[in-house]
């Protein structure tokens, strides 16, 4: 992703794609962002429903689990769209992010495909121009955000709340250690995406609407987060929960060979000494 001034681009520079399959295939990147995003908001309200109103899970037992699926691809879907749409790349949109693309990755916008947008610009005399389309398409992108991440601060929240509380009321030791290794375990994987991938993504998204000159490569925090988002989120349990824990580390430790020692009736000695 490159950010330059008051636009945006996020570009595949493969020479075996034509600009229109580039253009679609940046588009399907930034949506499976979102789809990322909406999948782990649905896993959080799993989580929600487990914790806290156990007598619905009888509607997602079995298939119907796939229920949680219907706004998660709905939504990936319309942003995709949209995407598609406010990102199609112009010619005005590849002349004012030409220079500074060449200087940061040598590559010309005008040969590679791309989704891109310009919010603004001032003109000569002073004027503010502001190109509605792409603003308007950022915020469907905000508003499909906004929409998951809260959600899934609420179902954090109320989650943290619940097993908090049930960790009190327990009286047996076990079952009062479970519960709190849970309760860590749910708040450190509530912050690794916040950390990872919402704020640096929030940020960047923000960025071009400041008229910031220079980014630099640091706009491709949020794809870097994305890729180890997954393997982190489970090794987080792994450590932290201690039957996790020790299962995995018995099964990384080598084994050693048993030796059977078998027992021999001692009716077998009486016979071999008669």
């Amino acid at each position: 992703m490159h950010i330059s001034g008051t636009g945006l681009m996020l570009y595949t520079s493969f020479s075996i794609f034509s600009k229109e399959f580039g253009h679609l295939l940046a588009a399907f990147y930034c949506s499976s962002f979102g789809l990322c995003v909406l999948f782990l908001s649905a896993h959080f309200f799993y989580r929600y429903t487990a914790v806290c109103s156990p007598r619905f899970l009888r509607m997602l037992d079995g298939l119907k689990v796939f229920r949680l699926l219907i706004p998660v691809v709905f939504l990936g879907l319309v942003m995709f769209l949209d995407i598609c749409w406010f990102g199609e790349p112009t010619d005005f949109k590849s002349e004012y992010l030409r220079e500074s693309l060449k200087k940061e990755y040598n590559d010309d916008s005008f040969k590679v495909g791309q989704i891109a947008a310009v919010f603004y610009t001032h003109s000569p005399s002073g004027s503010l121009q502001i190109f509605w389309k792409d603003c308007i398409g950022m915020l469907i992108v905000w508003i499909i955000l906004f929409f998951s991440i809260s959600s899934i601060i609420y179902f954090a929240v109320n989650t943290f709340r619940t097993v908090y509380h049930h960790t009190k009321l327990r009286k047996s030791k076990k079952n009062c250690e479970i519960h709190r290794q849970l309760f860590h375990t749910l708040i450190v994987q509530s912050l690794i995406p916040t950390f990872i991938l919402f704020l640096p993504t929030g940020f960047l998204l923000t960025l071009p609407f400041f008229d910031v000159k220079e980014v630099g490569r640091i706009a491709n925090t949020p794809g870097f987060g994305a890729c180890f988002y997954p393997a982190l989120d489970a090794l987080t349990a792994i450590i932290m929960i201690k039957d996790f824990r020790h299962a995995f580390f018995c099964c990384c430790r080598p084994r050693i060979p048993r030796v059977r020692v078998s027992s021999i009736p001692e009716s077998m000695f009486t016979h071999l000494h008669s």
